[in-house]
């Protein structure tokens, strides 16, 4: 099958298209004839060796977390899913950049009948990133109100509109440019992260979901009600901040899931929740995908660079 491989930490130029024996799988899993695959920071901060101490990379390496396709063969164990299914999940390790993917079915689900293999495959890693950063960590509720740092970003969108779906009031901060963008999928304010200082005009917010990172946890404490939830998905908690503030403080890990993904299903089949693609690429131009994606977002704990599209990138395998 063709992939494709990275051999060393590099660039994304280090990126090459080979042809490789096709993955067998294991009595529990299945394997996917990948249809496309969507390209997520992680993939090019991995293959950079920037998080190797924390996610080590065993080359050579098939970076893409998620996928959709359809099953091309089942394992003896497997019952939930048949030879044909379409499914969308996130591999959780790579993998996905390539013709074929062997992974465990619980961590895949069938696809949203109303989306194409191409939208279906941005939204895994991202969506189920947002849907446990709000529910799982954050117990997000009806009535509260939410601090959304990066909201425009691929995991803010979502998390924008299951917040607005769960009734929650939705404060955001983003670029200005963005500022139409957000409101169109349910944020209630939208603050311009490099005119406004978000700690001198906001107070008593239950929740903030932090996506940026950098000084933005510390100047997040000071407008959070005690007794509410930050939660973090760039970096570590400060604790003694935290507890200062009366504030619980959760840097959060995100394990894909079948029950989550389905969930997330209902609402895209439901119209509630809208994908949005910025970008595709064959799978062969990878490396334009990477060094797209990498264009879009600064250094880790940073705030994202201005970008002309918002949405994910995704590569067409198919």
């Amino acid at each position: 099958m063709k992939a494709i491989r990275l051999h060393d930490y590099g660039t994304p130029e280090s990126l090459v298209t080979e042809e490789v024996p096709v993955p067998e799988i294991k009595d529990n899993e299945v394997l996917v004839k990948v249809h496309a695959a969507s390209v997520n920071p992680i993939d090019w901060k991995k293959g950079s060796g920037a998080m190797k101490a924390f996610f080590p990379v065993h080359f050579p390496w098939i970076p893409g977390e998620d996928f959709a396709g359809t099953i091309a063969a089942t394992g003896k164990e497997v019952h939930d899913f048949k030879v044909g299914d379409e499914v969308y999940g996130d591999t959780g390790h790579g993998g996905a950049y390539a013709e074929y993917v062997a992974v465990k079915t619980d961590i895949i689900a069938k696809k949203p009948g109303s989306l194409s293999f191409t939208e279906a495959a941005s939204v895994p890693v991202v969506a189920e990133t947002a849907w446990q950063g709000l529910f799982k960590y954050a117990k997000l509720e009806k009535g509260q109100s939410i601090l959304i740092h990066g909201g425009a970003g691929a995991v803010g969108a979502y998390a924008v509109q299951f917040a607005c779906h769960a009734g929650a009031k939705v404060i955001v901060t983003a670029s200005a440019a963005d500022e139409e963008f957000l409101k169109s999928i349910g944020a209630d304010q939208v603050l311009d992260y490099k005119t406004t200082h978000f700690e001198e005009v906001l107070s008593d917010v239950d929740v903030v979901f932090d996506l940026v990172g950098g000084d933005n946890q510390l100047r997040s404490f000071q407008v959070m009600k005690p007794g509410g939830i930050l939660v973090a998905s760039t970096q570590p908690i400060d604790e003694a901040a935290a507890a200062k503030h009366q504030v619980t403080g959760v840097f959060m890990d995100m394990k894909p899931s079948t029950a989550g993904l389905n969930r997330i299903t209902e609402l895209l089949d439901a119209g509630k929740v809208r994908t949005s693609i910025a970008n595709i690429y064959p799978l062969e131009q990878a490396v334009a995908g990477w060094n797209d994606i990498a264009s879009r977002h600064s250094k880790a704990g940073a705030a994202p660079k201005e970008k002309s599209k918002n949405g994910k990138t995704v590569l067409q395998v198919i």
